[in-house]
């Protein structure tokens, strides 16, 4: 079955639809790729990750359904404690890497009111081996971070 939101152009160059961002045109390294899927979106393993129009903000965008896609921040710029201990059976799937290969992003929940402010979970980053362009979803179940932490994202802007 083909892929129909993937369109091949160059070989270094995918056209990729998505109904927020438009028409995009991807390079190769900016496709990510998750074994596991994303939580709640199994199915869904090939991503572009993007920047945002404001910088330390990116959007993830599944290659699979152009309705699918994430609005991320840097976590450390939402919380100065932040904090993620993680083992490496958690990531093994992802790859070897050195520490220097490894990011980590924050999903950002946008809210249906704009009267609300916009939401990042910080227990259920997103892991990338840029070496591998490999990626997961990282569940820590630690409480002392929300799932839920409010956040201005006017503040990020440099």
């Amino acid at each position: 079955m083909r892929n129909l939101n993937l369109i091949p152009a160059d070989p270094g160059i995918t056209t990729l639809r998505s109904n927020l961002l438009g028409e995009l045109q991807v390079r190769a390294t900016d496709v990510l790729t998750f074994p596991a899927g994303m939580l709640g979106f199994p199915e869904c393993r090939r991503f572009a990750l993007l920047r945002g129009e404001r910088e330390r903000l990116y959007w993830l965008q599944s290659a699979e359904y152009p309705t699918l896609v994430f609005l991320l921040v840097d976590p450390f710029l939402i919380d100065s404690g932040y904090s993620l201990d993680v083992q490496p059976s958690q990531i093994v799937e992802l790859g070897s890497a050195e520490l220097s290969d490894i990011g980590l992003l924050a999903v950002v929940t946008l809210p249906a009111d704009r009267g609300l402010a916009p939401t990042v979970n910080l227990q259920a980053p997103i892991v990338i081996n840029f070496k591998t362009r490999c990626a997961k979803q990282l569940v820590t179940g630690d409480d002392q971070f929300s799932v839920r932490r409010p956040v201005d994202l006017s503040l990020l802007v440099a």
